[in-house]
């Protein structure tokens, strides 16, 4: 007698079920990837946006500065309008996707020495994400708003 060849019922049966087991596996790593890359794109834009808007205080851009202990807040969808100059794109790039806040934390005690009137700035930029806010925050010196003391000279390349 002849053996039959190919496959049995129950071959086949263990082999979709270990094919299956694979592609979900793949499936989880796939959205896992998906979900780190959204993140790193809203991060970067973040990023970015504080980046500009720290040149802005660096520059002593007095619209930007608000008074020693006091913070300026532009809320989701009002940054666009603000800076009608910040670039426009769907997804991550869209400013009314993100809030802003401009926080002057005052003269730092080590700045008494430099001889010029110097604040701290935390410029703070967030944004929301699969149903959480997340934020980057950085800090950077500039002029106190009004001019108290003497200014900080220009900065090359930035003033």
């Amino acid at each position: 007698m002849k053996k039959a060849l190919g496959l049995t019922l129950v071959e086949v049966l263990v082999a979709i079920a270990v094919l299956s087991l694979v592609l979900v596996a793949m499936n989880a790593v796939l959205l896992s990837s998906i979900r780190q890359t959204a993140i790193s794109g809203s991060r970067t834009q973040a990023v970015q946006i504080l980046n500009y808007l720290g040149r802005r205080v660096v520059g002593g851009e007095t619209a930007l500065l608000p008074p020693s202990g006091t913070a300026k807040v532009y809320d989701y969808g009002s940054l666009g309008t603000a800076f009608p100059d910040l670039p426009r794109e769907v997804r991550f790039a869209d400013p009314a996707l993100y809030k802003v806040e401009i926080a002057n934390r005052g003269s730092p005690s080590w700045a008494s020495g430099l001889g010029v009137a110097v604040n701290a700035y935390r410029i703070r930029v967030c944004w929301r994400q699969a149903g959480e806010e997340r934020c980057t925050e950085a800090y950077t010196l500039s002029a106190p708003p009004g001019g108290a003391g003497p200014a900080a000279p220009p900065l090359p390349g930035i003033n």
